[in-house]
């Protein structure tokens, strides 16, 4: 007879299996969930990726302060579609899906809205803010991953880092 960790490991095998399937089966619809405003111009962001990362950029670079733009903007979301054409295919891969869990693992459940980009902006917000103060470390390796594609996005533009004061080609020091 085998043993009880022998059950669970067969068992846990099994959802293990079964959960990989759906998530297989569910790629290309999950993929194409919601409608999203056009982009042109880029590349390799597409229109739900802009909308993802428009959300997390205005979040993480608000516009409105003393810098120019915010983490959102076109010239941002170039910055970052510049970013996905110069990263190897399975980076560009990982970076491509990064936004969709913010977009879908968020709000599907939770909030009944279909996802992060369609909340209202208040419930964007709060969304957001759970996400930047999580202790857990899955949640906040994918928060830090997303701000570090915005920092490099937003604040190594020229025109950012000369509102800084930042003399360009310098370093910083």
């Amino acid at each position: 007879m085998p043993s009880m960790a022998t059950r669970i490991s067969r068992r846990g095998l099994l959802l293990g299996a079964g959960a990989t399937a759906l998530l297989l089966a569910a790629y290309p619809v999950v993929r194409q969930v919601g409608t999203y405003p056009p982009v042109s111009g880029m590349r390799f962001l597409d229109a739900k990726g802009a909308a993802i990362w428009r959300v997390l950029g205005d979040f993480l670079a608000p516009p409105g302060g003393p810098l120019p733009g915010s983490g959102g903007d076109e010239l941002s979301l170039g910055r970052i579609d510049a970013l996905l054409g110069n990263v190897p295919e399975h980076t560009r891969t990982l970076l491509t899906a990064l936004p969709w869990v913010f977009e879908h693992g968020t709000a599907l459940d939770r909030y009944g809205a279909r996802s992060l980009v369609h909340l209202p902006p208040e419930r964007q917000q709060a969304d957001l803010e759970a996400w930047a103060h999580s202790d857990e470390v899955i949640v906040a390796q994918l928060f830090m991953a997303a701000r570090s594609v915005i920092g490099m996005a937003y604040f190594e533009r020229a025109d950012v880092i000369a509102a800084m004061g930042i003399a360009p080609g310098c370093g910083g020091t």
